[in-house]
């Protein structure tokens, strides 16, 4: 049998071809040839059967170990193996050669690429579906359980003149302890280049109160067009649910169309090239439906856009070594939008926001943590309310939130998180402060 390219498109061409590279396995002229190993493992490989390929390929590597296709196969059946160190660094040692012809070595860049990305996703462009659930059961405390305004008092505008009363002392914040528990399932299917991406989560946080506690779901859909690629276009729907101190508070239903830019190259012409290698440019459009069951006078549509950067980089040197060590990720976004009211009634009007967030993540004594921060500043179109000095409202909110998380064992991590936010605004009655911090343990399952 003399090896030949390309391999047969049709599958039961491709079982029979296999069938018989199986029986002419074991003859003289094929034993040391090199050439026909790598043909049999290239054609199992085609079929799906990953781990009958390994035999087959190393054996071509033993005769010949400076045989390219091969060696991108053998890294290709390890890594849908699970084996993506060893694939990451046979591919970065191959990559390191001279001699290495121009389409191989993209190729090989496009495999480094998808192995360097996040573990489930590159499990998911190597073998396929995979799944993975999370039990957070954590308990903590927060300033105030009830999202209530910071003043204690409120001043009023009539006719005669403004009057300020006291807020009664069950509208003022309440402090006090919680338990939080959060479910969570990702789930990652591919369909050729691109990768479909569906997830859900339910979190419930019990209080000494009913009146102050809540449950939350959230559903959301995301296609990559080409996770691997150095340009893609993502795709999103989402739909949340809240319900508050037993009543349906909230349903929002959104959807995100993003474009991400090729990733930036190190140069030494910019002091910046260090800090932005890796980074890739995206921008949005973005629609978001906000209904209020019980106030449908609040519903309203909001319509805008993003931009930012996304990266992900490695802290310790190039080569093999930098494909295995920990990985940061960082990245800042701004937005800019507007809401528009369902109904003409609503206080306020249509409103402006803008948004700029910045997020860092990274290892940390052992495990990771994590940081995001934003400023959300809105300001309404018409006054508010007539009552409130009849003025348009305008408010400006901060908020930053840590996570860390350490591994106890494969599957079990200790995780803590917090959050300190305040609103200020020209109406002191949407003024706020709150603060919280939550310790629990975090469980993994992969499917």
């Amino acid at each position: 049998m003399q090896p030949r390219y390309p391999l047969p498109a049709d599958r039961s061409d491709l079982q029979k071809l296999a069938t018989a590279q199986q029986a002419a396995a074991d003859e003289r002229g094929c034993l040391t040839n090199a050439a026909f190993h790598a043909w049999r493992g290239a054609t199992l490989l085609a079929l799906g059967r990953t781990a009958e390929a390994i035999e087959p390929l190393e054996r071509a590597l033993l005769h010949d170990p400076d045989l390219p296709g091969a060696q991108l196969d053998l890294a290709q059946a390890l890594a849908a193996e699970g084996d993506t160190a060893s694939a990451r660094a046979f591919l970065a040692h191959m990559r390191q050669r001279s001699d290495l012809p121009l389409p191989i070595g993209q190729v090989i860049d496009r495999q480094l690429e998808i192995l360097s990305l996040p573990t489930p996703l590159a499990n998911v462009l190597t073998a396929g579906w995979q799944s993975r659930w999370q039990f957070s059961a954590m308990g903590g405390s927060e300033t105030n359980l009830n999202n209530a305004p910071s003043s204690s008092e409120v001043t009023l505008t009539f006719p005669q003149g403004d009057v300020t009363l006291p807020l009664d002392v069950e509208s003022r914040p309440r402090s006090g302890g919680a338990t939080l528990g959060v479910v969570q399932w990702q789930g990652l299917r591919p369909w050729n280049e691109s990768v479909l991406v569906v997830q859900a989560e339910f979190k419930a946080r019990q209080t000494g109160d009913s009146e102050t506690s809540y449950q939350q779901s959230d559903v959301a859909a995301t296609w990559l067009d080409a996770p691997a690629a150095s340009r893609q276009w993502v795709a999103r729907v989402a739909r949340s649910h809240l319900r508050y101190g037993g009543t349906s508070l909230l349903r929002a239903t959104r959807a995100t169309l993003q474009y991400q830019w090729e990733a930036r190259e190190r140069t030494e012409a910019s002091p910046w090239s260090e800090v932005l290698a890796g980074c890739r440019p995206a921008a949005s459009l973005e629609l978001e439906h906000r209904g209020y069951p019980e106030s449908r006078v609040l519903d309203g549509l909001y319509q805008g856009g993003a931009a930012g950067w996304l990266c992900r980089r490695s802290m310790v040197g190039r080569g093999i070594e930098a494909l295995t060590a920990n990985t940061f990720f960082y990245g800042a976004q701004a937005r800019l939008g507007s809401d528009r009211p369902l109904q003409a009634a609503r206080a306020g009007g249509a409103y402006r926001r803008a948004e700029v967030r910045a997020q860092w993540e990274g290892p940390w004594l052992g495990g990771r943590v994590g940081a995001q921060w934003s400023t959300t500043r809105q300001r309404d179109r018409t006054p508010y309310s007539p009552l409130l000095g009849n003025v348009p409202r305008s408010t400006i909110r901060h908020v930053l939130q840590l996570e860390a998380s350490w591994p106890l064992t494969e599957s079990l991590a200790l995780v803590a998180n917090a959050e300190i936010s305040r609103q200020s605004s020209n109406l002191a009655v949407f003024d706020a402060r709150q603060r919280s911090v939550y310790m629990g343990l975090r469980w993994e399952v992969m499917q």
